[in-house]
C-alpha cells in the first residue's frame, strides 16, 4: 500500500499536470497528492499533514522549473537517443532529490527552528544562482538544442539541491539527516528512472506504424515518471514509517479549526496567492526582460536577483514561511492555490474577456476554500480533503474537454479510436481518481 497509493495519486497528479497547469505550478497537484497519500498512510494528525502538504507542493514543484521540451525532442532521433536519455534521466533525478529532501524536512519540521528552515531555503537558492552561472548560462553541459537555445535550470537545481543537504549535514541530527539522505536517495531512483524510462515511450512511438490509433507518448511519459516517483517516495515513507509516526504525533498542541473563523485562513491564503500570482510577477517580470538587453554589471547583477524572485523557489519560500507563521492557513495554502492556478491556466488558455477570467478563476477558488475550511473541523479531514483535491481538479480536466473541437466531434470516428485515441488519457484521469477513491474509503485508516 505504502507503494501502490502514492504511485497512483503521482500518476494522476502529474498527468493532470500536463493537462491542465504546466510549470512549477501544475507540479503543486501531485507534489500535493503525494504529501497527502502519505500522511494517510502514516495515521499522522490533521495539523502535521497540512504542514506537510505545503512542503511537498514546494518540493515537487520546484522540478518544474526545468525545461525539457527539446530535450524529449532528442528521444525521436536515433542518432540522439542516448543523449536524449541522459539528459532526462539526469533532470528526473534532480527533480526527485529536490522533491524528496523538502517533503522530508516537512515531516520533521516541528523538530527545526522556523530559522533553520528559512536559512536552508535561502542558502538552496544561492545554491541556485551558482548552479545557473556557473553550469547553466554557459550552457557547459546542454540538454537543449542548441541551433535554438532556451535557457536550462537543471544545474541550478542541483546545485541548490547540493547546498540545502550540505547545510542540513552540520545543522541537524545525525537520524534526521539520515531520515532526509534516504528521501534524497529513493527521490533520484524514482525521479531518474521515472523521467528516464518514462522517455522512452517517444522512442517507441517512432517505431510503431504511423496509422495505430494511441498517440499520447508525452501522457505515457508523465505516468511513467509519476508513477515510479511516487513509489520511491512511498517505498522511503516505509522505511521510515516508525521514525515519522513518531515524529508526526509529536506535536505541541492539536490545532482547532473554526468554519466561522475560517475568513483569516482563506484571507491568508489570498495575500499569498496575490503575491505569487500576480504582484511579485507582475513588478518584476517587466524589470527581468527589460534588464536581459543591458550588459552592464550592476544591471545583471539586480537582473539576477529578480529572477530569482520570479522563480517558483522564492515563491515556495513564501508558501512555506506561510504555513509556518499560520499554520492555521496551512489546508488553505496547500490545497486552495494549488487548484487556484489549474483555474488560472483555464482562464489564461481559453478566456480573453477580463472580468470573465476573474469569474471563473475567483468563483471555484472560493469553492474551493470554503469546502477545505468546512472539512478542517471533521473526524476525516485527510480523507475529505485528498478526495476533494483529486476530484475538484479532475473535473477541471473535464471542462477542459470543451474547448477542444476534436474530443467534441466524434462523427464518423470508431469506437477503438475514440476509446484508445481521443479520450484514452481522460479516462486514466477517471479510472485513477475511482480507483484512489476506493482506496481512501475502504482501505485507507485516517
Amino acid at each position: 500500500m505504502f507503494i501502490l497509493f502514492p504511485a497512483i495519486a503521482m500518476l494522476l497528479g502529474w498527468g493532470l499536470r500536463g493537462h491542465i497547469g504546466g510549470g512549477p505550478f501544475g507540479a503543486m497537484i501531485p507534489g500535493a497528492m503525494v504529501a497527502l497519500s502519505l500522511c494517510l498512510l502514516l495515521e499522522l494528525p490533521a495539523a502535521t499533514t497540512s504542514i506537510i502538504v505545503v512542503f511537498g507542493v514546494v518540493g515537487i514543484g520546484l522540478g518544474g522549473e526545468m525545461t525539457y521540451g527539446q530535450t524529449l525532442g532528442f528521444l525521436r532521433n536515433p542518432e540522439t537517443v542516448l543523449w536524449g536519455t541522459l539528459a532526462t534521466t539526469v533532470k528526473g533525478a534532480i527533480w526527485g532529490v529536490l522533491g524528496g529532501v523538502i517533503l522530508s524536512i516537512g515531516f520533521i519540521y516541528k523538530r527545526l527552528t522556523k530559522k533553520t528552515v528559512i536559512i536552508a531555503l535561502l542558502l538552496m537558492m544561492v545554491g541556485m544562482i551558482l548552479g545557473f552561472k556557473l553550469i547553466n548560462q554557459p550552457m557547459i553541459i546542454y540538454f537543449s538544442d542548441p541551433s535554438n537555445p532556451r535557457p536550462e535550470s537543471w544545474g541550478a537545481l542541483l546545485l541548490g539541491a547540493l547546498a540545502l543537504l550540505i547545510y542540513l549535514k552540520y545543522k541537524i541530527s545525525k537520524t534526521d539527516f539520515k531520515l532526509i539522505s534516504r528521501f534524497a536517495f529513493w527521490g533520484l531512483i524514482g525521479g531518474g528512472l521515472g523521467f528516464g524510462l518514462g522517455g522512452l515511450w517517444f522512442v517507441l512511438g517512432e517505431y510503431l506504424p504511423k496509422e495505430i490509433i494511441f498517440h499520447s507518448w508525452w501522457k505515457m511519459m508523465e505516468f511513467t515518471f509519476g508513477f515510479l516517483l511516487g513509489a520511491a517516495l512511498g517505498y522511503a515513507t516505509w522505511l521510515s514509517r516508525k521514525e515519522l509516526g513518531i515524529a508526526g504525533n509529536n506535536i505541541e498542541k492539536t490545532e482547532i479549526y473554526s468554519f466561522k473563523t475560517s475568513y483569516k485562513e482563506i484571507a491568508v491564503a489570498l495575500f499569498s496567492g496575490l503575491l505569487i500570482f500576480l504582484v511579485i510577477p507582475g513588478i518584476l517580470e517587466p524589470f527581468v526582460d527589460a534588464a536581459s538587453s543591458n550588459d552592464g554589471i550592476l544591471m545583471n547583477g539586480l537582473r539576477t536577483i529578480a529572477m530569482m524572485l520570479v522563480n517558483y523557489t522564492f515563491f515556495g519560500l513564501i508558501l512555506i514561511v506561510a504555513a509556518m507563521y499560520f499554520p492555521k492557513a496551512a489546508w488553505q495554502l496547500g490545497i486552495a492555490l494549488t487548484f487556484c492556478h489549474t483555474v488560472i491556466d483555464l482562464a489564461d488558455d481559453h478566456l480573453t474577456n477580463i472580468l470573465a477570467i476573474v469569474f471563473v478563476i475567483l468563483i471555484p477558488t472560493l469553492i474551493v476554500a470554503l469546502f477545505i475550511a468546512y472539512f478542517q473541523e471533521k473526524k476525516n479531514t485527510k480523507r475529505f480533503l485528498f478526495l476533494l483535491l483529486t476530484w475538484s481538479t479532475v473535473l477541471i480536466s473535464m471542462v477542459k474537454i470543451r474547448f477542444y473541437p476534436e474530443k467534441l466531434n466524434l462523427a464518423g470516428q470508431s469506437f477503438s479510436t475514440i476509446i484508445c485515441g481521443i479520450y484514452i488519457v481522460d479516462i486514466v484521469f477517471a479510472v485513477s481518481a475511482v480507483f484512489l477513491t476506493w482506496l481512501v474509503v475502504r482501505k485507507i485508516q485516517d
